[in-house]
């Protein structure tokens, strides 16, 4: 936090959970504008990396019927798109939750100043086959990941639906 330039983050203020960060006033960290070097290039910094597409996957890691029947799924049974709206796969805005509302302690949450966990983009989840899956990688795979939700969420579905709902993900 301290390259040149400004930063500004209310919540280090909070002693409690950031002690270092709140005795020494890491929550608005200010230089001379003549000096900042980083701030009057962060809007061209975020339009490329919103830019970037995430890689798709070939069309023959997966099954396209099963695919299409576990879109239908995402967009209602499963309630997926709820939180990972199309076309982004994450929420517009103040994409975040408490743990309670994604069945999960809140062990890695409470790291995060506003102790909550973000709704992850999935595009590109099928090059994210490696190092588990969820905020701590406590999933090993895709559908232990909707095994949890199905639970989590009392939604009922069955073994070819779970199927059929990953197939879709790993097209995304």
């Amino acid at each position: 936090m301290h390259g040149q330039g400004r930063f500004f983050d209310s919540r280090l203020k909070d002693a409690n959970q950031f002690p270092v960060a709140a005795r020494n006033g890491f929550d608005n960290v200010q230089i001379d504008p003549a000096q900042d070097r980083i701030s009057p290039k962060l809007a061209a910094l975020h339009l490329y990396q919103l830019a970037i597409p995430a890689p798709k996957p070939p069309a023959s890691a997966t099954d396209p019927a099963a695919a299409s029947r576990g879109e239908n799924l995402f967009n209602g049974k499963a309630q997926c798109s709820a939180c990972h709206a199309p076309p982004l796969f994450t929420e517009p805005g103040w994409n975040a939750h408490a743990p309670a509302d994604v069945c999960v302690d809140d062990f890695q949450a409470n790291r995060s100043p506003d102790k909550i966990y973000r709704t992850a983009p999935l595009s590109g989840l099928s090059f994210h086959q490696k190092g588990g899956f969820y905020h701590d990688g406590r999933f090993a795979t895709p559908l232990d990941v909707v095994n949890h939700y199905n639970s989590c969420k009392n939604l009922g579905l069955s073994d070819s639906e779970k199927s059929d709902l990953v197939q879709y993900l790993l097209t995304l």
